[in-house]
This record gives C-alpha cells, sequence and structure tokens, in this order.
C-alpha cells in the first residue's frame, strides 16, 4: 500500500464511493477505506428522488439491469381515499447491498482509486492543526497513510467528525423511530408505484423493487417502539395490516430476513471542513428519513465536493473553495430539512375537516393536477386552514419533481 494520495475517503458506501468515482475521473489518487465488507446491507431510506446522479456516475445501465422496476407513479392514502400522480421521471429503488456494491466496484475501474474493504479507521494523522493522514487498521497490522485531503463519508456517527470536533448547528433530537423490513408476494398494483399511507399519526411505506420484492417500512409513535421490539416482525406486520387495501395484499406475503429497526435518526447539518478534512453524505448532514431524500443527498454533496477540488487544482483559494462547497450544500439541502421536519412533527390523527379537504382532493383528478404543478400558490388557497395537509401535499411535490412559484 503507498504511504501518500491526493484524497483518503473514511467510509465506502453511497457517498464515499460516488466521491471516489467522481476523484477517479479527474485523475485523484484516491483510497476508498471501509470498516464492512461488500456486498453488505445498512439502515437506509432506499429510495431515491431522481436517477440523474447514477447515470452521471455511469451505473444506472447496470443497475437496471440487474431486474429493478422503474417507478414511474407516487400514492397518498389517507384512510380509504388517495391521490396519485406520475412522477417528472422514472426512479430505481434497489437493496444497498447492490447499490453500494455496484458504486464501489465502478471506483475500482479507475486505476488510480484503491478500495479496501475491512479496513478501519483508528486515528487521524496531525501536522500542527491540519489534517494529513489516517492511521488505518488492516488485519493485525496499523499503517500510517498520508494524503492531501481526508473526508469523512463515515455516516450520522461519524468518526472523522467526531476526531475533527466539526460542531453541529440546526440539530433536533429524533423524533418518530423507523422499521423496514424487505417482503416477497406482496400483491401489487397494476404499476410500479411508491406508496404512502397515513394512518393514525403514524407514515407507511412501500416501495417496490425488484418484480415481486417490496421494501415496507414504517414510522411509528416514539412510546410504540419498545414494545415493538419484542416481537418486530409479528407488531410490524399487524400495522401494517390496517392500511388500506393492505391486509388483503399482504395475505401471500413473506419476510425475507428480518424486520430492522432504529429508535430515530438524527436531524442536524455539521460544519463541514477545516485544514485538511471535509464531510459529506450523513456524516455532514442528517435527517429523518420520511421524506425519502438522503440518497439523493449524498450523491450531490459529492458532486459539490468535486467541484471544489477542481476549483482548488485551477488555483482558487482552498478556504474560498470549501466556504463555496457548504454554501451550495446547505442552500440545496435546507429546503428539504425543514420540510421533513414539518412533515414528522405536524403528523398526528387527522380532523374531520382535513379528511373531508383530503377526500374532495382525491375525488376530483382536475383538482390535484392544479394543486401539485403550482404548488406554491395553491397551497396558500387550499391548504391554508389545514397544516397537516399543507405539509403532506408541499411533500408529494417535492417528490414529484415539481418546483414552488
Amino acid at each position: 500500500m503507498d504511504d501518500h494520495y491526493d484524497v483518503i475517503i473514511v467510509g465506502a458506501r453511497v457517498a464515499g464511493s460516488s466521491l471516489a468515482i467522481l476523484l477517479g475521473q479527474i485523475g485523484k489518487k484516491v483510497l476508498l477505506i471501509d470498516k464492512a465488507d461488500f456486498p453488505s446491507d445498512t439502515l437506509s431510506t432506499h429510495y431515491m428522488s431522481h436517477t440523474e446522479f447514477l447515470n452521471e456516475l455511469g451505473v444506472l445501465d447496470r443497475l437496471e439491469q440487474s431486474g429493478l422496476r422503474k417507478v414511474r407513479r407516487m400514492r397518498t392514502y389517507i384512510g380509504a381515499s388517495f391521490v396519485e400522480g406520475p412522477r417528472s421521471s422514472y426512479t430505481i429503488i434497489p437493496k444497498r447491498d447492490q447499490l453500494d456494491y455496484v458504486l464501489i466496484e465502478k471506483a475500482k475501474e479507475y486505476p488510480n482509486v484503491t478500495v479496501m474493504p475491512r479496513s478501519p479507521a483508528r486515528g487521524l494523522l496531525w501536522e500542527g492543526n491540519k489534517v494529513t493522514g489516517v492511521r488505518i487498521d488492516k488485519g493485525s497490522n496499523v499503517f500510517h497513510v498520508h494524503s492531501d485531503l481526508v473526508v469523512g463519508a463515515d455516516g450520522k456517527n461519524s468518526n472523522i467528525a467526531h476526531w475533527v470536533n466539526a460542531e453541529k448547528y440546526k440539530q433536533t433530537d429524533p423524533v418518530r423511530p423507523v422499521l423496514y423490513g424487505y417482503y416477497e408476494g406482496i400483491q401489487p398494483l397494476s404499476e410500479p408505484t411508491t406508496e404512502i399511507f397515513l394512518h393514525e399519526g403514524r407514515i407507511g411505506f412501500l416501495f417496490p423493487m425488484e418484480e415481486g420484492r417490496d421494501c415496507l417500512g414504517l414510522e411509528i409513535h416514539p412510546e410504540e417502539f419498545k414494545n415493538m421490539m419484542k416481537d418486530p416482525e409479528k407488531k410490524f406486520e399487524e400495522i401494517y395490516q390496517q392500511h388500506y387495501g393492505m391486509e388483503k395484499r399482504m395475505e401471500s406475503a413473506r419476510l425475507q430476513g428480518k424486520i430492522i429497526g432504529t429508535p430515530g435518526m438524527p436531524n442536524f447539518f455539521r460544519e463541514a471542513y477545516g485544514k485538511g478534512w471535509a464531510l459529506v453524505g450523513d456524516a455532514g448532514h442528517s435527517k429523518d428519513p420520511s421524506t425519502g431524500l438522503g440518497i439523493n443527498d449524498a450523491f450531490m454533496q459529492s458532486f459539490y465536493l468535486v467541484e471544489a477540488v477542481r476549483q482548488v487544482d485551477h488555483g482558487h483559494d482552498w478556504a474560498e473553495a470549501m466556504a463555496s462547497f457548504v454554501k451550495k450544500r446547505d442552500e440545496q439541502l435546507l429546503p428539504g430539512f425543514q420540510l421533513t421536519l414539518d412533515y414528522i412533527q405536524s403528523l398526528r390523527m387527522w380532523t374531520t375537516n382535513e379528511v373531508a379537504l383530503f377526500q374532495s382532493i382525491a375525488a376530483n383528478p382536475m383538482a390535484w393536477n392544479k394543486l401539485a404543478p403550482n404548488i406554491g400558490k395553491h397551497l396558500a388557497e387550499d391548504t391554508k386552514d389545514f397544516p397537516l395537509l399543507h405539509t403532506v401535499v408541499e411533500m408529494e411535490a417535492e417528490q414529484f419533481g415539481f418546483k414552488k412559484e
């Protein structure tokens, strides 16, 4: 193993592997390390708002050829009513063991990128107050490897962030526990559709993956989590079958593996750079998975960071280029961050009037067609007195790809 690289990336999943691909494309000498082996699964939102990033990274065709369904529609249920519409583009929803592995294999195609799984970072190397490398544990040996830049892509509990004392801001504690599992044999709709169920203050998700396999998710009330984890499969399915039509659709369903749960995801931004270091992905920004923006956000951060690296190569000041990276990151992520917090904090039992308004929208497709493409104007007109419905419709518009006026 060489002892000096242009960039060492700690964390080889979506954020880290996409960054390695982009840096490999511009000729940087990159070391990509992770404590895990691959392919392997991880806690995830699964949902990708769009596929443009996958295409630019050169992995879209490879993922599509694996049999993933193209999802072009989205449906939200309240009780027995729902609103549904086409997305502005399709998406695919792979398992993370598949997505991460494909990205890593793509990164390895670049001769200047070295990938080392099963190699946890044990600490940083410093010269004064500047990070100059990483101590890497490989088997029974610990190596000191130097670099011009160390990037933490090691998740919400990032060691890199901890070691450099990166401060959090706009921080909100976890709000809602999240559970999900992979199921086969669920009766499908006529066309692959992302489905969201709003019922008794909980959120249910159904993500079509490959033919015959779906990811089912639940966000539940905080006080329910401890009891659910005593018998997660039974209690998960009991709640999920309460959603519209799901008792019948789950008659032949079988869980693949086990139900995965967490008490909740923290919500924050982190200081994203300093002398010799930077953060991307959940290490730099984390939020509740209910709006399904996490993977998309991680890709975006990698593209922005590479743009800053290119600016430095062309003579721009390091601090100025990195400040621009953070400014762009926060400007792009803050609206979705606030939308997510509004969404999960507003969810509760629906009032009779809110249900009636939702049913009127569901019964009149023209009303929904009017509402979604002109979200800024019509939200104010149609839902200003219904904050929960207001937030739900705004979230729908975000997922459909519509923009506020």
